[in-house]
């Protein structure tokens, strides 16, 4: 068995799943699983891929298990989350699903929190989504 050793950094994936393309999109982080390395890597995504595949987009759905970095609770998740939708002018949308299930897969059939809408022109707008 191998303990982690404090001179090896440990590794943080975070991913976006593209449910239109099926296709996923992947970043490792190796200082923190923060709420601010989970919205770099969906901005990460969102202009290395997105911009390009799907120009006319005005909102994003993104779902999220509940735990984590990008946790429903999340200060930092949700700054974040306001930060990318002012400078890319989308309108987010998370989903959250409960914890121990893996967000994105045809098995999660329902949100266990509403979902929050977020965008420069409604600006944490609560509003409910069904995640099916």
């Amino acid at each position: 068995m191998i303990f982690p050793q404090p001179d090896i950094p440990r590794a943080y994936p975070y991913g976006v799943y593209d449910v239109e393309r099926n296709r996923g999109f992947v970043n490792v982080g190796t200082n923190h699983d923060t709420g601010a390395f989970a919205v770099a890597s969906i901005r990460g995504w969102w202009r290395a891929e997105g911009h390009r595949l799907y120009p006319k987009t005005r909102d994003l759905l993104i779902t999220a298990d509940a735990g984590g970095s990008n946790g429903w609770r999340l200060r930092l998740w949700k700054l974040e989350l306001q930060k990318l939708a002012d400078e890319t002018g989308l309108a987010l949308s998370v989903c959250h699903f409960p914890q121990g299930r893996v967000s994105g897969t045809r098995s999660n059939t329902a949100c266990s929190r509403s979902s929050r809408r977020i965008g420069a022109a409604s600006r944490c707008e609560i509003t409910r989504r069904s995640c099916a």
